[in-house]
């Protein structure tokens, strides 16, 4: 919890120092209040009003001297008046205050998180999970939002509503305050109770979130897989069985706070009978007096002024439950290790032949099994790369090292003799760019998206890269042509109109070494081969492409096959592998047949 405030620029913290100032003030003004009242119950009470009139407070600790009766009547109603205006609009200002600080926290936590995130790499991503991380980011920090927004002036009013009712209490008559002193113990041990309680409750709550954000966006992503197989009432019945372990936890924390209310109020009635049994004490003595009758009613108002403290308190200690899990979880982000595959002052490529010598790599150092082994590649600038293999055989892996989207520990991988580990990131990613199979589009129009490739490109340029992705025989249809809109993850178009879309953005770059990740999986073989040829004829580029089919490779410079435990068992050309690798030869003859 304190880390999240540590963290915060100054600037912000001072917002969030001026507000509890305002906070606090307004909070001494409203303890003033019962004194005043207390005052013109005195006033009222008076029987000779033509007698000099002491005005004093807190049995003389604030003493003005002897006034007339009127004098007193007119400025202790103008200071009624200013204490009932000031205290209104420092809660005005307080909590304009304090709302602008915890916006400024929050814009500061999901831009500086979001940075922290853009550093992760794939693997420490899939060690979060996608889901827990959008749930850090976003219900996390709306908690942690709220915490700040209420608990900071819940706070401060709770504390100084209790401190401040209580003091006036004791100043006014010890022997009564008492009554209400003896109740405090018990609420702190009763909020000890409820933190034992509902902090593992809490922390269920935040990971059932996390599952039920993952389960939905699986069913909404799969949703064709599902409505194909019938799948409805079982998907259904798995995101019944996770949210209920959320209603299950959530009801339970709900529960012992709601419990924490009717024991409040039974403690409100504890103090209660206490100052009334102190007025019978004095009845019984013959002790009432004006005096007396004045400080009941302000040691009610100063009850009810208590009682709204702890009532806060057990506000606040709600809040503060919920954010102190939100804020651990947060943290956890921020302080997450990551592979820091990032290089900002790195080597810079001035030479494109790739060579990839004895590597070998596994996900994690504990897995038994490598995800490559042993890979040998010369890839010469300008020449063409097929890599076909099984799922799961590392053919994304090799191509996902070779940009650094993971760290590598056994072998060597150099793009113009610079080790791509040392390479600067920015320089890398300029250099080499991947297509995966999943285009990603964002929401937008087709202009939009061919800009995240270059910003300042014309559309002459966006259209020749269309063109040279067959992209242009569709978009050209399009009445609004380039504005035409791209719905969030391109629902409006096809798979194939995606993969071309993306297979253009990456043209529009220019890079040196392109990789195309099985992304012509939904084009069929006439046009995939059409803008493999374009890309060959017309851009100065390496090319590296990953496909299970063989018309898609077969004209390329240099083939290698892949096996499932992540070994190289064969290479050559496409002639040469149909005679000699048994795998290949099986694939492309079945091919052949459909």
């Amino acid at each position: 919890m304190l880390k999240m405030v540590k963290i915060l620029p100054s600037r912000i913290k001072w917002v969030f120092v001026i507000g509890s100032f305002l906070t606090l003030i307004y909070v001494l003004l409203n303890v003033m209040l019962p004194l005043l009242i207390k005052k013109y119950i005195d006033l009222i009470l008076t029987e000779d009003r033509l007698a000099p009139y002491h005005m004093d407070f807190l049995n003389g600790r604030i003493d003005f001297g002897f006034i007339t009766y009127n004098q007193a009547f007119k400025w202790l109603t103008i200071i009624v008046l200013l204490q009932t205006i000031s205290t209104a609009s420092l809660a005005f200002l307080s909590t304009l205050v304090i709302v602008l600080a915890a916006e400024r926290s929050s814009y500061f936590y999901r831009n500086t998180l979001y940075k922290k995130i853009q550093s992760y790499s794939l693997k420490n991503i899939a060690d979060l999970k996608a889901e827990s991380i959008i749930t850090r980011l976003s219900n996390d920090i709306a908690i942690f939002w709220e915490f700040l927004v209420n608990g900071t002036s819940i706070m401060i009013k709770g504390i100084f509503l209790i401190i401040g009712g209580l003091t006036v209490a004791a100043l006014v008559d010890w022997q009564m305050s008492l009554s209400i002193i003896a109740i405090i113990p018990i609420v702190i041990v009763m909020g000890s109770i409820i933190s034992v309680k509902t902090g593992p409750l809490l922390k269920k709550t935040q990971k059932a979130v996390d599952a039920v954000t993952k389960v939905v966006d699986e069913n909404i992503s799969g949703i064709r897989v599902i409505k194909t197989f019938n799948l409805e009432t079982k998907r259904l019945n798995v995101l019944k069985e996770i949210n209920n372990a959320w209603y299950d936890s959530q009801y339970k924390s709900t529960m012992i706070f709601s419990t924490a209310y009717p024991v409040f109020q039974m403690l409100l009635n504890w103090l209660m009978i206490g100052i009334y049994s102190v007025v019978g004490y004095y009845a019984t003595i013959s002790k009432i007096n004006k005096d007396i009758i004045t400080n009941i009613n302000l040691f009610i108002d100063l009850l009810w002024q208590v009682a709204a403290g702890i009532l806060l308190m057990l506000l606040f200690l709600s809040s503060l439950f919920r954010a102190k899990v939100a804020a651990a979880r947060i943290i956890e982000a921020y302080d997450y290790e990551t592979d820091n595959l990032y290089v900002s002052k790195g080597e810079i490529i001035d030479s494109y032949d790739v060579e990839i010598k004895n590597l070998s790599f596994k996900y994690y150092d504990a897995s038994p099994n490598f995800a490559i082994a042993n890979v040998d590649i010369t890839l010469p600038y300008k020449k063409s790369l097929g890599i076909i293999g099984p799922m799961g055989s590392g053919k994304s892996t090799i191509v996902n090292l070779l940009v650094n989207n993971y760290k590598y520990k056994e072998g060597s991988i150099k793009i113009g003799n610079k080790e791509v580990s040392q390479v600067n990131s920015k320089n890398l990613h300029d250099t080499v760019e991947i297509v995966h199979q999943e285009s990603l589009l964002y929401t937008g129009t087709i202009r939009s998206n061919m800009l995240w490739a270059k910003e300042d490109a014309s559309d002459e340029e966006i259209m020749q890269a269309l063109k040279d992705a067959c992209a242009d025989e569709f978009v050209s249809k399009f009445e609004d042509g380039l504005d035409h809109p791209v719905y969030q993850g391109g629902k409006n178009l096809s798979g194939g109109q995606k993969q071309r879309l993306s297979i253009a953005r990456s043209l529009l770059r220019k890079p040196k070494i392109l990789i195309l990740d099985d992304s012509t999986s939904a084009l069929d073989n006439i046009t995939a081969s059409k803008v493999i040829d374009n890309i060959k004829g017309k851009y100065e580029c390496s090319t590296i492409i990953i496909s299970q089919k063989i018309s898609n490779i077969k004209n390329a410079d240099e083939i290698i096959v892949m096996s499932t435990n992540g070994f190289i068992i064969s290479r050559g050309t496409h002639n040469q592998l149909a005679q000699s690798c048994e795998f290949y030869k099986q694939i492309y003859e079945t091919q052949l047949e459909q």
